[in-house]
């Protein structure tokens, strides 16, 4: 990840190694807690997604701080397939990609590292569900071109307590 990302068009990003089984929950709200500057938008996103060009610019526009936070829904690509030959389906159940303003992070408490601790699911409506429930909406939309890539889950949770 790290290499990609020296490669990658961008110019501000941090690669956090975290040491014990995966915890999606805990690698993101090591991201959230890292940035301090009030004023940043922070995207919680996976790794195995084609991100449309001029998306960054997109979450700038549609993230408005104390008011609206952004939660696209993908196209979930089936095994075998890319965005050059596509088949698989709108993933519109899920609020996996999420993006707010690093002072709304704060006010809805980030992310729950203790209940989804090595567990896959419900942290990201866990959330959504927060962030709601302190007044800020959030903006959702069938974004073209924002394609997960298939891949297995196997290996990801081998800790004992993994459901």
């Amino acid at each position: 990840v790290e290499s990609i990302m020296k490669n990658s068009a961008l110019k501000r990003w941090k690669y956090i190694k975290k040491t014990g089984s995966f915890s999606r929950s805990g690698g993101l709200q090591a991201g959230i807690d890292y940035v301090t500057n009030p004023n940043s938008i922070i995207m919680a996103i996976d790794m195995h997604l084609t991100l449309p060009v001029g998306y960054v610019e997109y979450i700038r526009r549609h993230t408005i701080q104390g008011k609206l936070g952004y939660a696209p829904m993908f196209f979930r690509l089936l095994p075998g397939y890319t965005e050059i030959n596509i088949n698989g389906f709108w993933e519109i159940y899920t609020y996996g990609i999420f993006a707010l303003y690093k002072s709304d992070w704060t006010v809805v408490g980030g992310f729950d590292v203790m209940k989804y601790t090595t567990k896959w699911g419900g942290e990201d409506w866990d959330v959504c569900d927060k962030t709601i429930a302190q007044g800020i909406e959030l903006f959702r939309i069938r974004h073209p071109g924002l394609m997960h890539y298939y891949h297995s889950r196997n290996g990801l949770w081998d800790s004992p307590k993994a459901k």
